[in-house]
């Protein structure tokens, strides 16, 4: 298009010359129609110049939408010279809600040339429990690439190391892009169970540490070896508003195993049978059954800022396929702005109203359990839910601050409050958690001090185990 451009100018700048060789001629009686339409051509040539020049200039970057300006801070995808964003993506993307980034095609990202796309996030946290030692850790550095195969078809991948040396391939999948309802998926996949497992970064996440129903009931990061089919059906000009799904065909979970080996717990719930683990001489996302798992969700966004999703995961889990295990689990976000357009809120009520922001997610895993698998130990009925209330505060004082240079656009305070509770097979948690955090630019960088407040039944009850947390994560 720009060279097509770049021709257009030429042509209108050749056509002007023209004009101008015309005008020099001698002028005569029966030359006086032709200088008449000489002049009206050259108004015309100018007037195609002016239009040219504007179209390249908006093509190279001189201006650009609104929307263009808000995914170029973010460097994310869909923005200019970065990989396509996916329908639906760019609505998320001028959202309120801190979950609208930190999706797949949702991120800050270093760009390159060539259709390749480098960024990715690392976070540093320092935590003074009272049942462990005082600790500085190094939990995350995710590198992550992303590459605009062709018109149609885009790589994604993300490698995690944890605690500095141990390195997981997070996801690793192909996109073939048909249409707004319709595209194509396969690879390593994050599995579309509740919100957070797709929403899960570090730098997005208002708290240190992850919610416990994230941890044990949906053992995020999960994510499997697969394939199947996304998209957005319904655009956000729809009557009822966007709605999207994702469903996959997927290897599945592997709890236990014929010579008695069991991974689920009442400790850390569903997270040792995580498909991508090493156990009971299993490599990295290979199955311990014959059996294939299925995975969903469906998110409905009534309007920009809220959003409501249900998912489900189902398979068997046991080495004999005589066991299976279901997941559902529901989630949902509501940003204050999109409350205070409902009620018709306005002047300072609708700014403080339009400045929160909800968060929560409800999971339970259904374990079925023959007697081979009771006796080996294999835990029953899981489930847990967490609720979370973000307040967003901007002082005068950090807009002169981004007007001297030393923070970037959108700088903030954030309070957080939220409230945790799982249940795994009658062993109890409940955590509140406090905190607040300063994030010197939007969303690629935020310090966090939190404080939990912990309590336990059954196993463990009764552990000192409340803790100060303090945390760095960034994007990159």
């Amino acid at each position: 298009m720009p060279g097509r451009l770049s021709s257009l100018s030429a042509c209108a700048r050749f056509g002007a010359a023209l004009s101008f060789v015309a005008l020099a001629r001698p002028a005569s009686a029966q030359d006086s129609k032709l200088e008449e339409k000489v002049d009206r051509l050259e108004r015309e040539n100018e007037e195609l110049k002016k239009k040219v020049d504007a179209i390249d200039k908006k093509l190279s970057g001189g201006e650009a939408s609104s929307l263009d300006q808000e995914l170029g801070e973010l460097g994310a995808p869909g923005a200019k010279g970065a990989t396509k964003l996916p329908a639906g993506g760019q609505r998320l993307a001028e959202a309120g809600l801190s979950q609208a980034f930190g999706g797949v095609y949702t991120k800050p990202f270093l760009s390159r040339d060539q259709g390749i796309t480098l960024g990715g996030y690392a976070s540093w946290v320092y935590k003074d429990a009272g049942d462990e030692h005082r600790s500085f850790d190094f939990p995350r550095l995710v590198p992550f690439i992303y590459a605009q195969v062709s018109e149609r078809i885009t790589f994604a991948t993300e490698i995690e190391i944890e605690n500095g040396h141990e390195v997981e391939v997070e996801f690793a999948f192909v996109d073939y892009h048909l249409s707004d309802a319709l595209n194509l998926r396969a690879g390593a996949l994050l599995d579309p169970l509740g919100k957070f497992n797709l929403v899960h970064d570090d730098p997005v996440n208002e708290l240190t540490e992850r919610p416990l129903v994230d941890t044990t009931v949906i053992p995020t990061t999960l994510r499997e070896v697969g394939g199947g089919f996304f998209g957005t059906p319904l655009s956000a000009d729809s009557p009822v508003g966007q709605v999207s799904y994702e469903a996959y065909v997927t290897s599945g979970f592997k709890g236990l195993f014929n010579d008695g080996t069991v991974t689920f717990d009442t400790g850390d719930g569903l997270r040792g049978g995580r498909a991508h683990e090493e156990v009971g001489g299993t490599n990295p996302f290979a199955d311990n059954n014959n059996n294939l798992a299925q995975v969903g969700r469906l998110e409905w966004s009534p309007a920009l800022g809220a959003a409501l999703g249900v998912s489900a995961h189902h398979g068997n889990y046991d080495e004999s396929d005589d066991n299976e295990l279901l997941i559902t689990a529901i989630d949902g976000a509501l940003d204050g702005k999109a409350i205070a357009r409902w009620i018709g809120a306005d002047g300072s009520f609708g700014r403080v109203l339009g400045d929160f922001e909800l968060l929560g997610e409800w999971a339970n895993a259904h374990i079925s359990r023959d007697a081979f698998a009771i006796a080996s130990g294999v835990p029953g009925s899981m489930h847990g839910w967490y609720g979370q209330v973000n307040y967003r505060i901007y002082p005068s004082f950090l807009k002169d601050l981004e007007q001297s240079g030393c923070l970037g656009a959108g700088s903030r305070f954030t309070l957080v409050a939220r409230y945790d509770a799982v249940d795994l097979d009658g062993f109890g948690r409940e955590r509140w958690t406090f905190g607040v955090n300063f994030r010197p630019n939007r969303f690629q960088t935020v310090i966090k001090f939190d404080y939990q407040f912990n309590s336990e039944s059954g196993q463990q009850a009764g552990v000192a185990n409340d803790a100060f947390l303090m945390s760095i994560a960034t994007y990159f």
